[in-house]
């Protein structure tokens, strides 16, 4: 019996978690050398301590105080792996990263 309320109480957990975050997406990367040619998706969630800003698809994170901040932290991280990446020899995980990058991003 024990166990299984702990893994009710797991389960709780969980799906308070879950409820705290919200699904987005962003338009523009506030960066005008790029534009973005689809929506990328995200997800915010504050974690006890801050709001973290996840882009699930390039696995780039951004935080803040804010969840405005952090997505605009996040912004902020694409556009800078997006130029170094592009100056960098890549390996096969970060050249994947870099290709969803140029499936998304068109510069100005």
């Amino acid at each position: 019996m024990t166990e299984l309320l702990q893994k009710i109480d797991n389960i709780e957990q969980i799906l308070r978690k879950i409820e705290k975050r919200k699904n987005l997406f962003i338009h523009s990367l506030h960066d005008s050398r790029l534009e973005l040619n689809v929506p990328i998706p995200i997800s915010v969630e504050y974690d006890n301590y801050q709001f973290v800003a996840y882009a699930p698809d390039s696995d780039i994170y951004g935080s803040g105080d804010t969840e405005y901040e952090a997505i605009d932290d996040l912004r902020q991280s694409i556009v800078e792996l997006y130029f170094d990446l592009k100056n960098e020899k890549l390996g096969k995980d970060l050249q994947k990263i870099l290709d969803y990058l140029e499936s998304v991003i068109n510069k100005t």
